[in-house]
């Protein structure tokens, strides 16, 4: 099994200090922004969906254009993945893609979630407290490299699609080192491969959310 992590779009409607996108938020003004009709096809011919997670991301994904149309049409050809979200805006349920909502602000608890996601000591604690009250499934992630519960992943490929189809440092290894790269980004045109070291902590993330059933 492979994972594809897909920054859809650079956009969001909030402002969180320790976004790992902040440099490039709201940046979707340059000419290459995905689209589906860019993104479906290249998919098709790029990843088998009996090989490859996805995970759609940002930015915030809600604000991606056409992306009910895109969980629809991904789900109808066999793709499985998350959708890792804030859960402020419309987000498509579906049995193929869960929504990873992140829980950022007590007043504005996401309303659109399967599990919500908890940054590891940002305010954690009472985090976690306040879903387990109220029967809210969770886990919890770290922050930068940081890996509270010493989890791998079992990938054996990943990679990254950034949203103007641009090559930039992935924003979830923000030092990559070149002689033991574990998180390649990619050119829209043009996918690079890379083994996966076990330690990526993007890819680990979305391990954590995987179904059992869907590790196999």
């Amino acid at each position: 099994m492979n994972f594809l992590q897909i920054s859809l779009t650079s956009r969001c409607n909030l402002e969180c200090p320790h976004c790992p996108m902040a440099a490039y938020r709201n940046t979707d003004s340059a000419p290459y922004v995905l689209t589906n009709d860019r993104l479906v096809p290249w998919l098709a011919s790029n990843c088998s969906p009996q090989l490859w997670i996805l995970e759609l991301t940002g930015g915030e994904p809600a604000l991606y254009k056409g992306l009910p149309e895109l969980v629809e049409e991904l789900s109808s050809m066999g793709y499985r993945g998350l959708i890792k979200t804030n859960g402020l805006l419309p987000t498509p349920a579906s049995p193929n893609f869960i929504r990873c909502s992140a829980f950022h602000q007590y007043d504005n608890f996401p309303k659109y979630y399967d599990v919500i996601l908890i940054v590891d000591k940002i305010d954690s604690e009472r985090k976690v407290a306040y879903c387990e009250e109220n029967h809210i499934p969770y886990k919890v992630i770290g922050f930068n490299k940081e890996n509270p519960d010493g989890a791998t992943h079992g990938f054996k490929k990943i990679a990254y699609i950034d949203p103007h189809g641009h090559q930039v440092p992935c924003p979830s290894c923000p030092i990559q080192y070149e002689d033991q790269p574990d998180h390649y980004t990619i050119e829209y045109n043009h996918m690079k491969q890379g083994m996966a070291c076990g330690h990526c902590k993007a890819a680990i993330d979305a391990w954590r959310f995987m179904p059992d059933e869907w590790k196999n």
